[in-house]
Parts: structure tokens; C-alpha cells; sequence
């Protein structure tokens, strides 16, 4: 079996650690010299590695100070399940929102396919983007019929939808249906997200359900591509 570079070794280790917990927010990595000896290589390696960490913004390294755990690798499996949002996996006060449309509309053909309403349904059309840490992480277009989910306002676009949703509106979430693929970033992605226009992205689209088998939102999110981890577990029946 072929074995991993070191410096993926010391990515992977790291990253490991502060998802489990090792490292805390806040907690400083041991220095270079002790990373070296421990993954016996050299110190060039183990700072590539991770400068990796750094590229996600999950550590900082500071002359003088050291390397800092700056927050948890993302769990893009939670972030997209059903019941979980980004404020609850990475923690409400590492995210922040910039809200570019929040209209009221009639839905396209593919929209109302998707919510399985008419054509003449009203949707809410929501168009944000998501930092991390003010990172750029996403840029998110949400759709959600009126009838469904009354009463949304752009402040509870601020926080957390599924708070409104679960919390005021005392609805169940139950279900989701994603799809993953990849795309090339437009001149809007480019803008908003600190990249260049072409640059590999992915796009998740996704359909989410209450527990009554009714859609209530259709999102469309795009991420950096170094950003995005996905995992998940299949069992055979």
C-alpha cells in the first residue's frame, strides 16, 4: 500500500486533532522542532503541511507567537443534513451574512418543480453570502414558498433560518436531498468570494423537508473548492 507524503500526514494528523478536540480553539500547536521530530521529518514539511491549515483558515501562524487553533475543520455532511445548519455546526459567532436579494416572486418552472408547488405559488428568493471567521465560505440562492413558511424577514436571515423555522413556526425538519457537482466560477462568485472568475467550484443543490413530506426550501450554495469536504457512510441492507 502506497504511504501518504508527510506532509499530507501532518495535515491529516493535525486536522484530526482539532477535530477531536486535542487542540482547542485558542490552544498553540507545538512548535515546529517538536512536529518535526514527532512525524520524523523536517520542519519545511511539517510547515507545509500546515500552511494547508492555514489556506482553510483553521490555524494561524504568527512570528514570535507561534501556531494558533483559530476554529474547527467544517463538517460539510452536518452543514448540509437536514436539521443542521452552519450556526450550529461551526458556532454563531464565527459566521457572518451579507444578504444581496431578498424578494418575493413567482417561481420558475424548475423552482416549482423542485418545491412541488404552482406555478403561481409565491416563493421568497434569498440570495447570500457566508463567511466564516470573515472568510469567504459560500454564496447561497434559497428558495421557499410563502405558503409554507410565513412570516420570513430578512433579520432572521441574519441568524439562523432553521431557528426561525423550528423555534417560531414550531415546524419539523426532517429530510434532505442533495446533489453535488462541480462548476466554474462566474464574475458574481469571483466578487464576492475573493477568487478568480474560472476557478473550480462546487455546487450543492438541495431540497429539504418537514416531517410531513412537505418541500420547504430549494437552495443552491457555492464553495471554494478547498473549502469543501463531504463525507458520508453507506451500509449495505
Amino acid at each position: 500500500m502506497r504511504k501518504i507524503p508527510k506532509y499530507m500526514e501532518v495535515y491529516l494528523d493535525t486536522k484530526e486533532k482539532i477535530t477531536n478536540g486535542h487542540y482547542k480553539i485558542g490552544d498553540k500547536l507545538p512548535t515546529g522542532d517538536e512536529l518535526a521530530a514527532k512525524f520524523k521529518t523536517s520542519k519545511l514539511t511539517v510547515k507545509k503541511g500546515l500552511d494547508m491549515l492555514v489556506t482553510e483558515g483553521i490555524i494561524r501562524s504568527r512570528s514570535g507567537f507561534g501556531t494558533e487553533v483559530l476554529r474547527t475543520p467544517i463538517d460539510n455532511s452536518k452543514v448540509f443534513g437536514p436539521n443542521e445548519g452552519l450556526f450550529s455546526v461551526v458556532g454563531e459567532e464565527h459566521v457572518d451574512s451579507e444578504i444581496h436579494t431578498f424578494s418575493i416572486e413567482l417561481p420558475t418552472e424548475k423552482v416549482a418543480e423542485m418545491l412541488k408547488i404552482s406555478a403561481k405559488d409565491y416563493v421568497y428568493n434569498i440570495i447570500r453570502s457566508r463567511f466564516i471567521d470573515h472568510q469567504p465560505y459560500s454564496i447561497e440562492q434559497t428558495f421557499m414558498p410563502l405558503s409554507v413558511i410565513p412570516g420570513l424577514e430578512p433579520k432572521h436571515l441574519k441568524k439562523s433560518v432553521y431557528s426561525y423555522i423550528g423555534n417560531e413556526l414550531n415546524l419539523e425538519i426532517k429530510s434532505s436531498h442533495i446533489w453535488i457537482k462541480g462548476d466554474l466560477a462566474t464574475e458574481f462568485d469571483a466578487r464576492l468570494l475573493s477568487i478568480e472568475a474560472g476557478d473550480f467550484m462546487i455546487e450543492v443543490d438541495k431540497v429539504v423537508s418537514l416531517a410531513s413530506g412537505t418541500p420547504f426550501e430549494y437552495s443552491l450554495s457555492r464553495h471554494i473548492y478547498k473549502d469543501f469536504i463531504f463525507e458520508a457512510v453507506f451500509v449495505e441492507n
